[in-house]
């Protein structure tokens, strides 16, 4: 088959000549490349044409295939491809014996029943919509050609996506749980908030930057948090040697979903993220701010005593109802988050800050919520998802073939395909291209002498 893309580079040798002439004098390659790259497209297109109505023909003449099925009749479909859409017939085949109707072509290579998107397009379209928006992706996947934007969400809500994690089970002393939630803009005013959380070995030194060591995302909107902590609590048991661990540590705002881990997750302990403490110290002092080092003071030798009486008398000083109101929140907030403020000194081996808010922005915002648009449950929930198997180092394209089913009552058909398919790497080898040769008739050289010495 790889003379059709020879031949269809000889059908527009005079096309690519002048491209260059006209290159070679602007001075520029970049115009020379966006043609060569359309006659490419065309020889691609011509190519998977070519080789699906090859295998369609190689099955019909089959002795085997004739006698096991009988011919019914020959049928057109379309493909998006990487080159663009192509148009293929094959033919459509009725089993002798179990009156199975079947393509066989698009049986044998993978082409399933509905697809009209072949598989590489797919994880293209995905992986482009991990980053951009819909309209963009349909836009940039394919060359000049569009797919509309409700395709691309289709294809990134069908997609169920997940890391398998190693069978050999780490054995480690300690495990550091974070966990936030995204602010995402829903239809109707409302506000979607997708749930992050991350497990991982602690922080280790590259540069002078803080990374986590062995991180592994999990996040969703449509579980509930005991659904997700399951999800948690069964991945820890997969990679983790659950006897030697000893402690395990849950970072976070001290909502109450996140406190939920302590009663799925052995041996857990609470740490309230200190970015969510100096938030409600600063909400508490807005009107007194000379309260505030009192209150650093009075946290950092772990004197809740002492903190609450500063809290009281910022609630009595303030006059105004609705101030009143948040110094009182910031109170109860801070004096029902004490037992994860004081972990900082009970516990001397834990010496891990918290980064959820920094994951936050890296896994959901960039892509839902940093940007002014809005969002479904279903769009929501599919994109978390998406987002945190990527940023596990999941390959889109691999998961999708992993997915696929293979007819292994057609293998006995290989040998007559490969044959048949290989006819014509032989004829290649023997072309001899002027291009190639580089001699001294090559239509390449001939134009850059014209313009180089006229």
């Amino acid at each position: 088959m790889i003379n059709i893309i020879i031949q269809t580079i000889i059908e527009n040798k005079e096309f690519l000549e002048k491209s260059l002439e006209e290159s070679i004098k602007c001075g520029e390659i970049s115009n020379f490349s966006k043609k060569l790259r359309t006659v490419f497209d065309d020889a691609g297109r011509k190519t998977l044409v070519g080789i699906l109505e090859t295998i369609d023909i190689t099955l019909f003449e089959s002795k085997t295939r004739k006698r096991e099925y009988e011919t019914k009749d020959l049928r057109k479909r379309t493909l998006v491809t990487d080159y663009g859409n192509i148009e293929y017939y094959r033919r459509y085949y009725r089993n002798k014996k179990t009156k199975e109707y079947i393509y066989l072509t698009d049986e044998k290579m993978g082409i399933e029943k509905n697809e009209r998107i072949m598989k590489d397009v797919q994880s293209n379209i995905i992986e482009l919509a991990h980053d951009i928006s819909y309209k963009k992706t349909g836009k940039k996947v394919i060359g000049s050609e569009t797919i509309s934007p409700t395709t691309v969400m289709h294809k990134v809500r069908q997609e169920e996506l997940k890391v398998e994690t190693q069978e050999e089970k780490k054995k480690i002393k300690r495990l550091y749980i974070e966990a936030d939630e995204d602010h995402v803009s829903e239809r109707g005013n409302k506000i979607g908030m997708p749930k992050l959380i991350y497990v991982h070995e602690g922080n280790y030194k590259k540069g002078n930057r803080n990374e986590l060591k062995n991180v592994h995302y999990i996040g969703c909107l449509g579980k509930n948090s005991e659904e997700l902590w399951l999800e948690v609590a069964e991945y820890i048991d997969k990679k983790y040697d659950i006897g030697s661990l000893e402690k395990i540590y849950i970072c976070g705002d001290g909502a109450r979903w996140i406190k939920e881990g302590l009663n799925w997750i052995d041996k857990s302990v609470f740490v309230l993220d200190r970015f969510h403490l100096l938030k409600y110290i600063n909400q508490a002092t807005v009107e007194f701010p000379e309260y505030k080092n009192k209150i650093w003071y009075n946290i950092n030798i772990f004197d809740p005593i002492s903190v609450e009486n500063v809290l009281k008398e910022i609630i009595n000083k303030t006059e105004e109802e609705k101030r009143k109101e948040k110094v009182i929140y910031s109170y109860k907030y801070i004096m029902n988050q004490w037992p994860g403020i004081e972990i900082y000194e009970t516990d001397k081996d834990y010496l891990n800050g918290c980064s959820a808010e920094g994951h936050i922005s890296h896994v959901y915002a960039d892509r839902m919520s940093s940007r002014p648009r809005t969002w479904c449950d279903d769009g929501i929930d599919k994109m978390s998802r998406l987002r945190t198997f990527v940023s596990n180092g999941g390959n889109i394209y691999e998961e999708l073939i992993k997915k696929k089913k293979i007819n292994t009552k057609l293998k006995k058909y290989d040998k007559i395909i490969e044959k048949n398919i290989k006819v014509g790497i032989e004829e290649v080898k023997q072309y001899n291209s002027p291009i190639s040769t580089g001699g001294k008739n090559c239509n390449i050289r001939k134009i850059i002498n014209k313009i180089m010495y006229g």
